[in-house]
C-alpha cells in the first residue's frame, strides 16, 4: 500500500470509529434532551463552526443555492430526527447496524430515479440484508424487531435519499456552501418541530449533556464530516463505504463499552449477515455504464 492509501484508510476508519461513538453519546443524551432538540443544537453549533471556516465559500450564493440546501437540509433532519426517536425504543448496537441500510438502499434509489444499473451484487446483498433483518427479529432475547426497530430502518431510507440528492445538488452547487447550508436548514427544520412537538419537554442542561452536545456538534459533525471528504478524495467510493460502514461495528462495540449493553448470539449473527451485506453490495465489477 502507498503512504496515500494508508492515509486515505486511517482517515476513513477514524471517521467510522467517531460516527459509532455517537450512538452512545445520543443514547445517553436522550436522558436530557428529546430528539428534535438534540438535532437543532447539534446543527446550530455545527453550522456555526463550519460557517466560519468555509465563509469565503458562501459568497455569491444563489437562491437555487438556497433551495438545495434547503432540500438536502430537509432530508438531514428528518434522518436524524427519525433515528433519535428511533434510539429511545431500541439499543444503541441494533440502531447502529440498521442505520446502515442506507449503503444498500442508495443504488436501488438511483435506479428508480436516475435509471442508474443494478448489478447482481445489488439483488445479493438486499436478500443478505433481509436475512440480517430476520434475524435480529426473530431474537427473542433481544426484543425483536421492534417500533424503534422499524423507525431505524425508515431512518436509513432517509439518509439514502440525503446522499443521493447531495451528489445530485453537489453538481450546482459548491460542495463546501452546501455543507453549512444542510446543516444551518437541518437546525432551522429541528427547531421548528421542537417547537411543535416538544415544546413542554423540558431541557436538563448539566456537565453531561452539554458535553455529549458538544462532541455530537463538533466531532460528529463537523470533523468527522469533513474527515469524510478528505478521505473519500483520495480512495475509491466503493473501498471509502466500506471502511464507512464500519461504523456499525463501532457502533455496538461502544454501546457495550459504555451502555453495558448485551449481545445474544443471534444478534451477532444477524449483525454479521448485515455487514456482509454492505460488503457485497460495494464489491461488484466495474463497468463502464452509467
Amino acid at each position: 500500500m502507498t503512504k496515500r492509501e494508508i492515509l486515505a484508510d486511517g482517515v476513513l476508519l477514524l471517521t467510522a470509529l467517531i460516527w459509532g461513538s455517537a450512538f452512545a453519546v445520543v443514547k445517553n443524551t436522550l436522558d436530557s434532551f428529546p430528539p428534535a432538540s438534540i438535532i437543532a443544537m447539534r446543527y446550530t453549533i455545527a453550522a456555526a463552526i463550519t460557517g466560519i471556516v468555509f465563509r469565503r465559500r458562501l459568497k455569491g450564493l444563489t437562491r437555487g443555492d438556497v433551495m438545495r440546501g434547503a432540500l438536502v437540509g430537509l432530508l438531514l433532519c428528518t434522518a436524524y430526527i427519525v433515528q433519535t426517536i428511533g434510539l429511545q425504543y431500541t439499543s444503541a448496537g441494533k440502531n447502529a447496524f440498521l442505520t446502515t441500510v442506507y449503503v444498500l438502499l442508495v443504488p436501488f434509489g438511483c435506479c428508480v430515479l436516475f435509471r442508474q444499473r443494478l448489478h447482481k451484487a445489488n439483488f445479493i446483498a438486499a436478500a443478505l440484508m433481509l436475512l440480517g433483518i430476520g434475524l435480529l427479529s426473530l431474537d427473542g432475547e433481544s426484543g425483536g424487531l421492534n417500533a424503534g426497530d422499524v423507525l431505524t430502518l425508515i431512518c436509513g431510507a432517509f439518509f439514502a435519499a440525503h446522499i443521493i440528492a447531495v451528489e445530485r445538488c453537489q453538481r450546482k452547487t459548491n460542495a463546501y456552501a452546501l455543507i453549512v447550508l444542510q446543516f444551518a436548514f437541518s437546525a432551522v427544520f429541528a427547531f421548528l418541530y421542537a417547537l411543535i412537538f416538544e415544546r413542554d419537554i423540558p431541557l436538563q442542561f448539566n456537565m453531561g449533556s452539554v458535553g455529549g452536545l458538544l462532541y455530537l456538534a463538533v466531532f460528529s459533525t463537523t470533523i468527522a464530516m469533513s474527515l469524510q471528504n478528505i478521505g473519500q478524495s483520495m480512495a475509491p467510493a466503493s473501498h471509502a463505504a466500506i471502511l464507512l460502514s464500519l461504523e456499525s461495528v463501532f457502533g455496538v462495540l461502544f454501546s457495550c463499552l459504555l451502555l453495558g449493553e448485551k449481545l445474544t448470539a443471534k444478534m451477532v449473527l444477524g449483525f454479521a449477515v448485515i455487514f456482509a451485506a454492505l460488503v457485497v453490495n460495494e464489491v461488484k465489477p466495474h463497468t463502464n455504464d452509467r
